[in-house]
């Protein structure tokens, strides 16, 4: 990722701040889910692959740039400690070279199509968050599967069109469930962070069941992340009262939901049982974020 920008990036300053920004990344999930999804379906060409999945983290990353400037969240990165229009301008020349760089895979257009298909769908998603249209855990589940639902689709589906230069609707579908159940388990772990801005914003699942107020702990729990700069003291005081609210179970319950509804869409894949194992084990393996 970072040959790439030093090839393609002129401007000193803007290629030393893209390749800082590429140097904070410590997973790279996303590369791996085109990976895998390319060798399942008998991918041949690693030269091709390597160069799509950098070009996917490209375009994740310029994603979760331009996320956290809009959500005002994540401030320990780099990118959220200058002046913003720098950094609107450096993650805008990062989407726009990942575009670039997954075009040159493949002479077929439709590589290129997909890619900016599931990306118009996930910013659509975005703006539902951002604009606060959801009201209700059914709509904010429909939310996330447009938000994180397609960019987890993008390296499945790209991967598999890569290896066999079809459309595969079954990756499709079970891969937009998988970015369900990433994006539920990132609100439970967001809960230990109470300056996490989702839970601030009230933009959460946990927060659609915390507000039924079911319990004294609910309340409690709405009252202490409704606080500005507030600290955790008692970490173990909190988890038990996120127990005894019953967040936990019901964030759980919506994820075992999610999860039985991708392995039901899963077992409609058509692979051989060994390749197929092989992918559904490293894809319950994978952890996106």
């Amino acid at each position: 990722m970072k040959e790439i920008v030093d090839e393609n990036i002129l401007n000193e300053d803007l290629k030393t701040k893209l390749i800082s920004f590429i140097e904070e990344k410590k997973q790279f999930s996303f590369a791996e889910l085109a990976y895998h999804h390319y060798i399942a379906f008998d991918g041949k060409d690693v030269t091709a692959i390597e160069l799509l999945a950098s070009g996917i983290e490209l375009l994740i990353l310029s994603a979760d740039i331009f996320d956290d400037i809009e959500d005002k969240d994540n401030l320990q990165a780099s990118w959220m400690k200058i002046d913003p229009s720098i950094v609107i301008n450096a993650a805008t020349a990062l989407y726009t070279l990942s575009l670039q760089v997954i075009s040159s895979v493949s002479n077929n257009p439709k590589l290129l199509s997909l890619t900016l298909q599931y990306s118009l769908q996930s910013l659509q998603g975005q703006h539902a968050d951002l604009n606060v249209t959801v009201s209700s855990e059914s709509e904010y589940i429909e939310m996330i599967k447009l938000k994180s639902g397609s960019l987890v689709t993008l390296p499945s589906v790209l991967g598999v069109y890569l290896a066999t230069g079809e459309f595969n609707e079954t990756v499709e579908e079970y891969s937009r469930y998988l970015g369900i159940v990433e994006q539920i388990a990132n609100d439970h772990h967001g809960l230990y962070y109470p300056d996490n801005n989702d839970i601030k914003t009230r933009h959460n699942l946990a927060f659609y069941y915390l507000k039924n107020k079911y319990n004294q702990s609910s309340i409690d729990l709405l009252n202490f992340y409704a606080q500005e700069n507030n600290q955790i003291n008692n970490m173990d005081g909190l988890k038990k009262k996120l127990q005894e609210s019953g967040v936990i179970q019901y964030l759980n319950v919506i994820k075992n939901i999610a999860l039985e509804n991708f392995k039901e869409s899963f077992k409609k894949l058509r692979l051989d049982e060994q390749r197929k194992n092989k992918l559904l084990d490293q894809l319950l393996r994978g952890n996106i974020n």
